[in-house]
């Protein structure tokens, strides 16, 4: 993928038509959301992106970054001790962990980001996919979107939660999967928790499906499993309200 490939949404999509379902259940899984050459660029650049972060979340508001390559460059015997405190820790203080490109967040910040990772920030702030949810919910509050690129390798998880933040006026949550072959027992599922903790609705990331649901909704992603051969890849943030 380069900047300059066009990101297309697929022109068969009928938003209108799976209001009544969004509106009954507050999330939808879209299937074939992008074009597929669309779909295939962002999932070569995904695949080939060097500049991941390995993102944990290991007490309450305490957040840990680190750069997989620097990772990656640790001794043996460093990385093993570093790897082996995270899996000592408890369910109730490791609430999540896999690896990203911020790309709204260093945009922001004025840092520089490749050509590929500026071009998603834009089709997602631009008014093809911002309409399409305008058209799907109804919601005429709609202002941005922030963006971030995902992988999850074995190990990696996301704990269950809700989303809710009112200083950023979250509206929905949304997750644009780019894996070409998933199966559901190798994890990274993302699941739908009722009242009681059971699972009651979960989407496997199948490719080129757009996931999205209302905020606060509870949810989480299954730990990806040793079984997993490939990473699962997507593109996700939330789309939020006007000031």
């Amino acid at each position: 993928m380069t900047g300059s490939l066009p990101l297309r949404l697929n022109s068969r999509l009928r938003p209108a038509a799976y209001r009544s379902v969004f509106e009954r259940h507050g999330r939808l899984h879209i299937p074939d959301f992008l074009e597929p050459s669309s779909a295939a660029g962002l999932h070569a650049r995904l695949k080939a992106a060097e500049d991941w972060t390995r993102s944990i979340h290991v007490t309450q508001g305490e957040d840990l970054d680190i750069s997989v390559r620097d990772l990656e460059a640790l001794p043996p015997a460093e990385r093993e001790q570093f790897e082996r405190s995270l899996a000592d820790s408890s369910d109730d203080t490791l609430q999540y962990m896999f690896d990203t490109v911020r790309i709204s967040a260093e945009l922001k910040a004025g840092r520089p980001m490749a050509a590929p990772m500026q071009a998603i920030h834009q089709f997602l702030n631009g008014p093809d996919f911002l309409g399409f949810v305008a058209r799907l919910t109804g919601d005429e509050r709609l202002a941005f979107a922030d963006v971030m690129a995902t992988r999850y390798l074995p190990g990696h998880f996301l704990t269950a939660h809700g989303d809710e933040n009112p200083l950023e006026r979250r509206l929905y949550a949304y997750v644009l999967n780019l894996t070409p072959e998933w199966r559901a027992d190798w994890g990274g599922v993302l699941m739908f928790l009722d009242d009681d903790g059971h699972v009651a609705e979960g989407y496997v990331p199948a490719f080129n499906a757009l996931n999205i649901f209302s905020v606060p909704q509870t949810h989480a992603v299954s730990m990806v499993t040793r079984l997993a051969r490939t990473p699962r890849l997507s593109v996700t943030g939330w789309i939020h309200a006007r000031d």
